[in-house]
């Protein structure tokens, strides 16, 4: 029998963005490591440049937001074109002992991955994290 332990940090919340747009939220897998935290999030067809992530009140926040336009043309005339707008917003509780101006993200074949790792140290107001 497995053993599994609840952790009360990396508490979920999905929010929805707007009613207009194709909001979803995407898979994520946590790993635990001695020295932090990975998590991988799982978003095809998006670019690093879509990604927005942020640290504020102990709180990670990833989202994401990618404009598509679809278009059928015939004899050279636009029929119709329409743009949607796919979108995400996920959140997680982080414990106090992350070290957050150490975070990394790394965007790679269609998953994203973030490096959190553990330290002492308290978790600073508002952090922005580059997606290299």
């Amino acid at each position: 029998m497995n053993l599994i332990t609840y952790n009360p940090f990396f508490t979920t919340k999905f929010n929805r963005v707007s009613d207009t747009e194709q909001s979803y939220s995407p898979s994520v897998n946590i790993l635990e490591k001695e020295n932090g935290f990975f998590l991988e999030v799982v978003s095809p067809g998006m670019a690093k440049s879509d990604f927005k992530i942020e640290v504020k009140n102990k709180q990670l926040t990833i989202s994401a937001e990618k404009q598509k336009a679809n278009e059928t043309v015939e004899k050279d005339k636009v029929w119709r074109k329409e743009y949607t707008l796919d979108s995400f917003n996920r959140s997680f509780y982080l414990p106090a002992s992350v070290e957050a101006d150490a975070i990394e993200a790394k965007y790679d074949q269609g998953i994203l991955k973030i490096f959190i790792p553990t330290n002492a140290e308290a978790i600073p107001t508002v952090k922005n994290i580059e997606v290299a």
